[in-house]
């Protein structure tokens, strides 16, 4: 289909194709009782898996902007203000768990890529805030109820300050990683 489409240099047809792939599969998995999210990430995969990726790309970023934004605006709606000050105790131990485990995880899957455990640890610190995936996985359990809003809505706040901490810990990650692993100076 791609290859009939890039014959006629058309890339408004392109990117008719490129929705209909997408919309076509969040159909899909719709009918078989999953997600639509999932059938479009599995259409974003098969997408990627082509010689017209980068094309693909290019032709998608109009929407992945407008749609980054709207995602984000929705986050913004769903996160309780109060709580994050009414509770901001639990708010900040799920930070500290969050950054501390995500630094440790990636730290030792990084660490088994290079021989410097310090590069290992400063690779951790940049990876280490909450990011769009779990803000994902957050709300789908919100708007399906597979949680208490109790229960979601810290961890949707911690994930919220653990981005906002998240140009720090990336600007400093080098000093954070010597208060860890000091240089040791070579002796006489």
């Amino acid at each position: 289909l791609f290859h009939e489409i890039a014959k006629g240099r058309t890339t408004h047809l392109f990117t008719l194709a490129v929705l209909l792939v997408s919309l076509g599969a969040a159909w899909a998995t719709n009918a078989v009782g999953l997600s639509m999210a999932l059938g479009a990430f599995l259409a974003g995969m098969l997408l990627a898996e082509t010689e017209f990726r980068h094309q693909i790309e290019v032709v998608i970023r109009p929407f992945r902007d407008v749609l980054l934004g709207l995602f984000f605006i929705t986050i913004g709606t769903l996160l309780d203000l109060q709580l994050l000050f009414r509770q901001w105790w639990l708010v900040l131990l799920l930070v500290v768990a969050l950054l501390l485990a995500k630094t440790i995880i990636v730290t030792i899957v990084a660490r088994l890529g290079t021989d410097q455990s310090r590069k290992a640890l400063r690779v951790g610190f940049v990876m280490a805030q909450g990011g769009e995936f779990g803000f994902a996985l957050l709300t789908l359990m919100l708007s399906d109820r597979l949680a208490d809003s109790a229960v979601i809505q810290p961890l949707l706040a911690a994930t919220v300050v653990s981005m906002v901490l998240s140009p720090l810990l990336i600007r400093h990650n080098g000093r954070l990683a010597e208060l860890v692993f000091p240089r040791t100076t070579p002796a006489p």
